[in-house]
């Protein structure tokens, strides 16, 4: 996760405003979408990425198609902040809790 960090996040605004979403440096410029819109993102389903769970800070090894499968059974009032990222970390897809948001960067 530091790598990540190091990649994608000013730690400057990190320090004030909690989550690493919401702290993107500059030069990254989401792509906002309804949590609908996950499986339209040309990611396949048996590709082998990383689901990473800020609040809680536990990271996983998974699949994409376990992603969608968990993301389309929160129930409404199920917060989350998590981001999926594959080991090259050439695109990070970000699942928030504002209004069940995905956020997508570089997919």
């Amino acid at each position: 996760m530091e790598r990540f960090r190091d990649r994608y996040v000013d730690r400057e605004r990190l320090a004030r405003v909690v989550l690493m979403w919401n702290s993107f440096l500059a030069q990254y410029k989401p792509r906002c979408l309804p949590v609908e819109k996950i499986t339209e993102l040309g990611i396949p389903d048996d590709k082998q990425v990383y689901f990473y769970q800020e609040p809680e800070n536990l990271l996983y090894r998974t699949t994409f198609s376990a992603v969608v499968d968990y993301v389309q059974q929160l129930e409404p009032w199920e917060s989350v902040d998590a981001y999926v990222f594959d080991g090259t970390m050439d695109w990070v897809v970000v699942i928030t809790h504002e209004d069940s948001l995905v956020l997508s960067l570089g997919c």
